[in-house]
């Protein structure tokens, strides 16, 4: 007689839950909010592109101890490798990473037999990789592909012989890559905003059939973001939320070199109570090797500890290692760097680049810092540092500056220059190119840190309204310029030699005057690119220029032919919009001859030459070229007297004379 299945009874609480670790990082979890701050391995769970924060070579391990049935466990080994500067790779072994849950379940028949059996589920994530690339020196990105194994062990009762019940063991497999993306942005060294999309693409392998689906693991896409501020040097706050209603807050302390604490919390609306967990720990450096030590403790142990299978199956686990069943738990992770087998003593905690590069200016930056870096002393020494700068392809090599004495524990900032070559002169408009900063302090090859930052480089004919800057734009070596000058000069050579030695320059610079005016066929607003010049042999082919274009353009002509020259610079107070430059240039003739230049002391200025001899000067205003030397002249020295001599100009700082010392 054959004995029939009547009934099957379940049992209502699961039993023999095996917690997962928290998201593999100790830090993370005594923050309880890491993913704007991940720097290392576990940015294959927090935020992938925390990766690119590896220096180099780095070993990374993790064990747990839980308050659940398991005690100590080692839960994770991986390494993390930066390569080409600008890209990491990552390859983690977890042989933690796993939840286990069994089902107590009993058959009964109609016979009275009982037979009791398990249900055992299990998942795993023992593998993952990850990879991060550097965009800018602010942004960089990454992804993360984590291997998730399913496996159930179902038990099913069978009669053999039509008399004995027996039971036999059905197993289902179920695995899939699961992938991340992230991004991290620091714009400054107080801030900082990571985002990550979890489970953004997922690529299956195998699945469970339907029978069995219900215990498979939830693969939820959900969009997490972490935001980190530092108020201070000692102090950091970090802050995350996602879309699943959950988050974290916490704060970092750097108490002495070294050594740091934290605390953390957990919470989110589908919690109860609202916050969860809090959480506490340890950071400990030596040498090289970072040690952190952390703790987490969740309110509501006995609630986590007894889940039913009703709301095991209507809830599900959407991650290993961290649900609703995980447990209050202890982690130490260990991080060791390999790759790089010196001590290293000094890092940069942040540069600022002071001004942009204009190409007609560039050789300035030579003596000029363009920037400053702050460097740390991280070592228990005093040290001496140097700094470099590069940029690629406009730098033929890095500057590097002397060395700045720095005490233990201390930062110092370290100004550096740059020496552009050639090619930074063709720049034919506004570039922006990333710059490289390094910081040498020991005796050893290489660098001890580095950072990029980023350098905008204006275009050839951008000028910075500097009047100082403007006499790059003076070139009296130009072809144009030396075959012009010597033309004039030949023509008028029979007027020259009949007239009075001591007038050959103001006559040289009326024929020059007057011949470049009568090659111009328009003259511009002189407000319509007062950020644009253009250099001399542009205005001989465009044949007309602003005010500055056409001041650039005769004093590149005078000083082809030995002209000393100087800027008149002039901004009005509370009129910056009328800002006007002309220029005057020395006649040669002693201040005791003035009278052969002009008998009204109002038509010139004096002033000392190079040889330090009080001279005759001429203003002239190049913007009336085309009606001729006379005008021009007596035109600019009405400006001069009206803005020098009766508005006081150079005496209260709005009008400034600037001698010419052009490029040769």
């Amino acid at each position: 007689m054959r004995f029939w299945l009547t009934f099957l009874v379940v049992a209502g609480l699961l039993t023999g839950v095996a917690e997962g670790q928290y998201l593999s990082s100790s830090r993370g979890m005594g923050l309880g909010a890491y993913t704007a701050l991940v720097n290392d391995l576990s940015g294959l769970d927090w935020n992938p592109a925390g990766l690119m924060q590896v220096r180099d070579w780095e070993l990374s391990g993790s064990n747990m101890f839980s308050s659940g049935t398991r005690g100590l466990s080692f839960q994770t080994l991986g390494a993390t490798k930066r390569f080409l500067e600008n890209h990491t790779f990552s390859l983690r072994y977890s042989p933690g990473l796993v939840m286990e849950f069994v089902v107590p379940s009993t058959f009964q028949f109609q016979n009275g037999q009982n037979v009791t059996f398990d249900k055992r589920i299990n998942y795993k994530e023992s593998y993952a990789f990850g990879y991060g690339f550097q965009m800018t020196p602010d942004v960089a990105v990454g992804f993360s592909g984590r291997l998730r194994e399913e496996f159930i062990a179902d038990t099913r009762p069978f009669i053999e012989q039509d008399t004995v019940a027996r039971l036999r063991v059905v197993e289902y497999n179920a695995s899939s890559w699961n992938l991340d993306i992230g991004m991290l942005w620091n714009p400054d060294p107080s801030f900082s905003m990571g985002v990550v999309a979890k489970n953004l693409f997922r690529m299956k392998e195998n699945s469970f059939p339907q029978e069995v689906d219900s215990y498979a693991l939830r693969s939820v896409k959900s969009l997490r973001m972490g935001l980190s501020y530092s108020p201070s040097r000692f102090a950091t706050l970090a802050i995350d939320f996602d879309t699943e209603r959950q988050g974290g807050f916490g704060s970092e302390w750097h108490i002495a070199d070294g050594v740091t604490i934290r605390q953390g919390s957990v919470f989110g609306a589908q919690y109860s109570p609202f916050v969860a967990a809090i959480s506490g720990g340890l950071g400990f450096t030596y040498e090289s090797v970072r040690f952190d030590l952390s703790y987490l403790h969740f309110f509501n142990p006995t609630d986590r500890s007894k889940v039913t299978v009703q709301d095991f199956v209507s809830k599900g686990v959407n991650d290993i290692a961290f649900n609703q069943f995980t447990q209050s738990q202890g982690m130490l992770t260990i991080n060791v760097p390999l790759g790089r087998t010196r001590e290293y003593i000094a890092r940069i905690e942040y540069v600022t680049i002071s001004s942009e590069v204009y190409p007609s200016s560039y050789h300035v930056h030579a003596i000029r810092p363009i920037g400053k870096a702050r460097v740390r002393n991280i070592s228990q020494k005093p040290i001496q540092a140097r700094v470099s700068f590069f940029v690629d392809q406009y730098m033929d090599r890095p500057t590097e500056t002397p060395a700045h004495f720095i005490a233990p524990n201390e930062e110092v900032e370290i100004p550096f220059t740059a020496i552009f070559n050639d090619a930074i002169r063709f720049v034919p408009s506004m570039v922006l190119r990333a710059a490289e900063v390094l910081v040498k302090a020991s005796t050893a090859e290489g660098y001890d840190d580095r950072s990029q930052t980023r350098l905008i480089i204006r275009g050839r004919n951008d000028w910075d309204g500097d009047a100082l800057t403007l006499r790059s734009f003076v070139t009296p070596e130009d072809p144009d310029i030396l075959r012009f000058t010597r033309t004039v000069v030949n023509q008028h050579k029979d007027t020259l030699a009949a007239t009075s030695l001591q007038l050959d320059r103001y006559n040289t610079a009326s024929f020059l005057f007057n011949e470049f005016a009568s090659r111009l066929s328009y003259v511009n607003d002189p407000r319509g690119s007062k950020d644009r010049v253009q250099y001399p042999s542009e205005t001989f082919a465009l044949r007309g220029g602003d005010c500055d274009d056409m001041t650039v353009a005769y004093a590149s002509l005078l000083s082809s032919v030995g002209i000393s020259t100087a800027f008149i610079d002039v901004i009005p107070p509370g009129r910056t919009q009328d800002a006007h430059i002309f220029l005057m240039f020395d006649t040669g003739v002693p201040v005791s001859q003035a009278e052969i230049v002009s008998n009204n002391p109002k038509r010139y200025v004096v002033r000392k030459n190079e040889r330090g001899e009080e001279t005759v000067w001429l203003p002239i205003e190049t913007t009336i070229m085309t009606d001729g030397f006379q005008k021009a002249w007596e035109v600019g020295a009405r400006e001069y007297f009206d803005h020098v001599e009766v508005g006081l100009g150079v005496v209260r700082g709005w009008v400034r004379v600037v001698d010419v010392r052009p490029m040769m």
